[in-house]
């Protein structure tokens, strides 16, 4: 039986999502934003979702008598970036617009004196500094719907590069014997 492939991607899309949500309001409700800022900036290099993607999609491969062309690979692993990247950004914006409409400044705050002493360490003039923070100051001190949506369409760009090579590692294609 062929494996249905929407409901594969919208199951692991909500999975996925919902561990991100589950580290993201985990590390909210430790309490300090140092430690927020410091614990998501770790798990946003932890591939957790490429990974998930990439185990299910052999998964599928094989209950396909290890068959998967390249565009049914594509329609999974990005339709299960798209039902991730709903949850992020309804997430993010619950966290940071309803549940702590401060955080924004605060992670700012935070990722302003981070810059300075990278900059500093890395030997940066006092009048780039400046107009480093001078950019970080300018940004909205709140998180926007606007702002979500924007970079919800940013997320899908870059998710669907993702699901571009995801797709081409678990793909594989019929082979037929009279081309060589």
């Amino acid at each position: 039986m062929k494996p249905n492939l929407n409901q594969t991607a919208i199951t692991y899309g909500i999975i996925t999502g919902l561990i991100y949500l589950a580290l993201t309001f985990g590390a909210w409700s430790i309490g300090s934003t140092d430690t927020f800022v410091s614990i998501t900036g770790i798990t946003t290099f932890i591939p957790y979702v490429i990974v998930t993607l990439i185990i299910v999609g052999i998964k599928l491969r094989k209950s396909n008598d290890n068959l998967l062309s390249f565009q049914e690979a594509l329609k999974f692993s990005f339709l299960a970036y798209v039902i991730y990247a709903l949850i992020e950004a309804i997430g993010n914006y619950v966290l940071y617009a309803l549940v702590d409409p401060d955080l924004t400044a605060k992670v700012m705050e935070i990722t302003m004196q981070k810059t300075m002493k990278m900059m500093e360490s890395f030997g940066a003039t006092e009048q780039q500094m400046e107009e480093a923070m001078g950019k970080v100051e300018a940004e909205p001190k709140h998180t926007s719907f606007k702002q979500i949506f924007l970079g919800l369409g940013i997320t899908l760009i870059w998710n669907f590069v993702k699901s571009l090579l995801i797709s081409l590692v678990i793909r594989r294609e019929a082979k037929f014997e009279d081309q060589l």
